[in-house]
């Protein structure tokens, strides 16, 4: 009977430790799957938002494209100091466009202008002779004579001209340049002058002549022939423009009695006689009308005589003993003597002139 209780007691507590084990793995199993379960569950919907928020958080507009008025640094005109202008204008083999703008002060017009030059910069490359920069540097603009904020100058083989017009269109720029590739301006000298311009006695119905009488070592001077030029190429065809350098002219500059001081000096020459611009204004509308109208105005003054052959070689020879002298001190008492002989035979031959002029006055 003991012996039966007991094994009773022990199937009874196997079972209950059956149960057990079988109730602890189910809940193992339960708990792994509501793990896994959880893991692929999607995540819950947002809230909605407010409109107000909804407003705030919306995402910016992408941003607009630049237009081709506006480039990249990497594609706009390269900024230049003197310098490298002078650099540049020494390849003679290309041409040069040079937009000046201000620097110092805020300067909304030279933005705009600006824009319109990069519209057609490529343009202007592509030709494969022709350089595009732009510069601040105040001694190029002082240089060039301007004063006026933006501008622009071309030079044409080393040749500058002013451009006179409005930057409100890229393709007038773009026909301005193309129509002034051409240098119009005379450079006359001692020995051209006469010839070229044949001012003391013309042919009839010749046309008339407008020079400008500059001194290429005096700044301010100088600064004019950007603007003589732009005045040559509106009165190509109407009339000739000239300009003669007085430093290295002493004959001509001597006969029109040309000081150093009033340069620059503007005379046109109409059929022998010579009407001095006399105006305050020097800009290019001023000196066009008065070759063109106003210079009937004035009362004209005879040319002077040019020098005769004696008197050239007079010059001529004059020069080369004063270079010689220069170079040569052993020569200086030759020198000297043979320029008192060659200006003895001068007054002789001029007396003579002079006499033979009166005598047929007389008769």
């Amino acid at each position: 009977m003991k012996t039966s209780s007991f094994l009773t007691l022990i199937t009874v507590s196997v079972i209950f430790l059956v149960f057990l084990s079988t109730h602890v793995d189910a809940k193992k199993k339960d708990k792994n799957l509501k793990v896994t379960v959880a893991d692929d569950v999607a995540p819950p919907a947002p809230a909605k938002k407010s409109k107000k928020s909804a407003v705030k958080e919306a995402p910016a507009p992408p941003p607009k494209a630049l237009s081709s008025k506006h480039k990249d640094d990497d594609n706009s005109i390269d900024d230049v100091d003197e310098d490298r202008i002078d650099e540049i204008l020494r390849d003679a083999s290309k041409n040069l466009v040079i937009f000046l703008y201000d620097g110092k002060v805020p300067c909304p017009t030279c933005t705009e202008a600006l824009s319109e030059v990069e519209e057609i910069d490529d343009d202007i490359e592509a030709t494969g002779y022709v350089q595009v920069v732009k510069t601040n540097d105040r001694s190029v603009a002082r240089e060039l004579g301007i004063n006026v904020f933006p501008s622009l100058v071309y030079y044409r083989r080393k040749n500058p001209i002013l451009y006179d017009g409005d930057f409100k269109d890229s393709e007038t720029l773009l026909r301005w340049l193309r129509a002034h590739e051409e240098v119009a301006t005379w450079d006359l000298t001692d020995d051209t002058f006469e010839s070229r311009t044949d001012s003391h006695s013309p042919d009839e119905g010749s046309i008339d002549w407008f020079v400008m009488f500059y001194d290429a070592d005096e700044g301010n001077s100088n600064a004019f022939v950007p603007l003589w030029e732009t005045v040559a190429h509106k009165l190509r065809g109407l009339v000739n423009v000239g300009k003669i350098e007085i430093s290295v002219n002493d004959d001509v500059t001597e006969r029109f009695h040309i000081e150093e001081r009033d340069c620059p000096v503007f005379l046109l020459f109409h059929r022998g006689k010579m009407y001095r611009y006399k105006e305050s204004a020097k800009d290019a509308r001023s000196l066009t009308n008065f070759a063109l109208h106003k210079y009937k105005e004035q009362r004209g003054h005879r040319v002077p005589e040019p020098p005769t052959a004696i008197e050239q070689v007079y010059e001529f020879a004059k020069e080369k003993i004063m270079d010689i002298m220069d170079d040569n001190q052993t020569l200086s008492v030759l020198g000297v003597g043979g320029l008192i002989v060659i200006v003895a035979v001068t007054l002789i031959i001029k007396a003579y002139r002079i006499r033979a002029e009166n005598k047929n006055k007389v008769a």
